[in-house]
């Protein structure tokens, strides 16, 4: 891997690329639906370009770094983003905790599953990870479908793992190993 060069990713309907600053206005008219931050731990309710900037900013210094590989999912035919996905790397441990979010219009599409699985191939080819995991809250039984789709196993509950808005949230946690 050219570590000078942000990785892409190509699946048969999607590219995995770089977030760009021209992407900023769609992200944030995306992620302000409250969906989003109801769904999961780290995005916030309202979603400002602030917070676009962070998230860009977290996909310059991650890749940089080594620690952190925050792909935009984009539309093959078109480069419009309609998602994010990323992988938070463990370096210590070998593993990646991975984290996704899909435009609510292309949801049900199999986008999340095609993403999840072009990342987790990335994860183990390219970055040599031994695991990569994710979690979903409890109540949100498509993140776990699309976890399943992509070949995770359903390792258990984490009880009242985090606690959002004063409310204490139990995670679902998946897993999948590099064999």
């Amino acid at each position: 891997m050219d570590k000078t060069k942000f990785p892409e990713l190509r699946t048969e309907r999607l590219i995995l690329n770089q977030p760009k600053n021209s992407d900023l206005k769609k992200i944030t008219e995306i992620l302000n639906s409250e969906v989003y931050s109801k769904n999961t731990v780290n995005i916030p309710s309202p979603y400002t370009d602030k917070s676009a900037e962070f998230w860009l900013r977290l996909s310059e210094e991650g890749f940089i770094n080594e620690n952190q590989y925050v792909f935009a999912i984009r539309l093959k035919n078109s480069e419009e983003i309609i998602g994010g996905i990323d992988l938070g790397i463990d370096k210590r441990f070998n593993k990646a905790e991975l984290g996704y979010w899909i435009d609510q219009r292309f949801w049900n599409i199999g986008y999340a599953t095609e993403s999840v699985k072009a990342v987790i191939d990335f994860g183990f080819k390219t970055l040599n990870l031994k695991r990569i995991f994710a979690t979903h809250f409890d109540f949100n039984t498509s993140s776990g479908k699309v976890m399943q789709n992509a070949g995770m196993k359903k390792e258990g509950v984490l009880l009242c793992h985090t606690c959002k808005n004063g409310e204490y949230q139990n995670h679902v946690i998946y897993g999948i190993i590099n064999e």
